[in-house]
């Protein structure tokens, strides 16, 4: 099947050349022992890691998590975007060389703004 000059073939392949890559990152970060991502690998073959909202670490404590895998990654300078729920996203992107071409991908990290006095008391009170 074709999407145009683009083959499902293509498709596959861009996604299986990502795992080889995401394969030598985690290896890498185990080794390195660099805190993991939430990693995604998408249709197209990019690579998309997270900093988990789920992990026990403070919001200092995962900043520096993703500005620690921006140095390894040779990412480019984050950029800041507001979220819908409030809050912001931290999005860096990357290419890892391959000898079959580059694989792009992104960093992202989500970050809570604080409660204000009246939003905690809520809270609080659940």
């Amino acid at each position: 099947m074709a999407l145009g000059d683009i083959t499902t073939t293509d498709l596959n392949g861009w996604q299986y050349r990502a795992i080889g890559v995401l394969d030598s990152l985690v290896k890498t970060g185990l080794k390195a022992e660099r805190y993991p991502l939430d990693w995604t690998i998408t249709s197209n073959g990019a690579l998309r890691g997270q900093v988990s909202v789920l992990s026990p670490l403070s919001t200092d404590d995962r900043r520096g998590v993703f500005e620690e895998w921006c140095r390894v990654l040779n990412a480019s300078q984050p950029r800041e975007s507001k979220r819908y729920e409030e809050g912001i996203r931290l999005t860096a992107v990357f290419k890892h060389p391959t000898n079959r071409g580059d694989v792009q991908g992104s960093l992202v990290l989500d970050i809570d703004l604080p409660l204000d006095e009246d939003d905690q008391e809520d809270a609080d009170r659940g």
